[in-house]
This record gives C-alpha cells, sequence and structure tokens, in this order.
C-alpha cells in the first residue's frame, strides 16, 4: 500500500490524460455520428451509402487495428510530405477514438430519431414548419432524453477504451500502470487496486450526474 501512496502522484496524471482523450474525443464522437446519421437517413445514395460503409467499417473492425493504420500507416503518408510531427500519440489516439465511436453515436442518433412517431414531424409539416424546424422543435427535444443513457454509457466505454493509446506509446492510466508493474513486479496487486479505483472515481459520478440532468430533462419536456 505504501508503494501505491508513493505512486498516486504518477498514477493522477495518467488518469488527467484519460479524461483528457475522452473530454476531446466524445464531442468530435457526436459532431461525426450526428452528421453520419443525418447521411444515413438522407434519401440520396451519395450520401446515405458512404455513411452506410463507414459505420459497419468502424464497428465491424477492432479498435487496436484502427488505431495501428492511424499511427503508423498515416504517419508514413505524412512522412513523406515532412507533416509526420503531427502524428504523435495525442493526435492519433484523439481521432481514433472520435472516430470509432462516432459509428456508434451514429447509431444512437438514428435511433432516437425513429422513435418519435412520424405523425408528429408529418402534423409539424402540414402547419406550416419546414423539415428543419420539425427536426429542431419536434423530433430532437423529444429524442434526446431517450439517448442520454447510451450517450453515458459510451462515455464510459470511451474512459475504459481510451487504455487503447498504450499501445502507440500514449500515457494514460493503464499505460502508467503497466510501467510501473514492470518496475514492481512483486508489488503489482496495490497498483491495480490503485488503477480500478481510479476508474471508478472517473465513471461513477458520470453516471450520477447524466441520471440527474436524465431525469430533469424529461420533468421539463
Amino acid at each position: 500500500m505504501n508503494l501505491a501512496i508513493q505512486l498516486l502522484p504518477q498514477f493522477l496524471l495518467g488518469a488527467l490524460n484519460t479524461v483528457i482523450y475522452c473530454v476531446v474525443s466524445f464531442p468530435l464522437a457526436l459532431l461525426i455520428g450526428l452528421l453520419l446519421a443525418v447521411m444515413r437517413g438522407s434519401r440520396i445514395a451519395w450520401f446515405r451509402t458512404p455513411s452506410k460503409i463507414f459505420i459497419e467499417v468502424m464497428r465491424g473492425t477492432p479498435i487496436i487495428t484502427q488505431i495501428f493504420l492511424v499511427y503508423y500507416g498515416l504517419g508514413a503518408v505524412l512522412a513523406n510530405y515532412n507533416l509526420s510531427v503531427y502524428d504523435n500519440a495525442w493526435t492519433a489516439g484523439i481521432a481514433v477514438l472520435a472516430l470509432n465511436y462516432s459509428a456508434y453515436e451514429a447509431e444512437v442518433f438514428r435511433a432516437g430519431f425513429l422513435s418519435v412517431e412520424a405523425g408528429q414531424t408529418e402534423a409539424a409539416l402540414s402547419l406550416g414548419l419546414n423539415s428543419g424546424q420539425s427536426f429542431r422543435r419536434i423530433v430532437l427535444p423529444q429524442a434526446i432524453p431517450l439517448m442520454i443513457p447510451p450517450f453515458v454509457n459510451d462515455f464510459i466505454y470511451m474512459l475504459k477504451d481510451s487504455a487503447i493509446v498504450s499501445v502507440i506509446s500514449g500515457t494514460e492510466l493503464t499505460s502508467v500502470l503497466d510501467i510501473y508493474v514492470f518496475r514492481f513486479g512483486s508489488e503489482r496487486l496495490p497498483l491495480y487496486v490503485l488503477a480500478i479505483v481510479l476508474y471508478l472515481i472517473l465513471s461513477l459520478p458520470t453516471s450520477y450526474v447524466a441520471r440527474t440532468f436524465e431525469r430533469r430533462l424529461r420533468a421539463a419536456l
């Protein structure tokens, strides 16, 4: 236990980096996911087909393969243009987490939009609202409360999946754990316990705040 207390500052720095990865990546995933959901719901095949292919590819391939492809594959391409400095563990990790999770968020958005009865949209159009106004005033307010729980779940999953950046030398909580488990192999149990506690500290408040927000939002609607 003394070792865990001694290494607590390093573990806290790793936890902070984990939070940074997720706080930057998840809003990007939501924005890209919303765009993908709108494209997939389009009647234009040039929008619908690429969106569907992207979602299926990102959901159907391992995230570790994606991060290797971005970090090493894209890095090799950028090196030809003297731009490899921009393909580091931070940018590659954030990009892969955002792109991977955007495919899942797109499906959450699509399910939320489909949960609103089409008759309400038709009624809004008959009252003179255009498609954009109907979406903003009718569909989106009713869909948001339904989408909050899966969004929160995905954010918590991202907190854990951010450990994937350790394979490209990114520094976050799991990579810090690996470093010190390797150095202090005979005292690894306290280090595992410390990492688990820090992950719980990161995830449990997120769930609580989200449930509180969801209840207030439902009450306001």
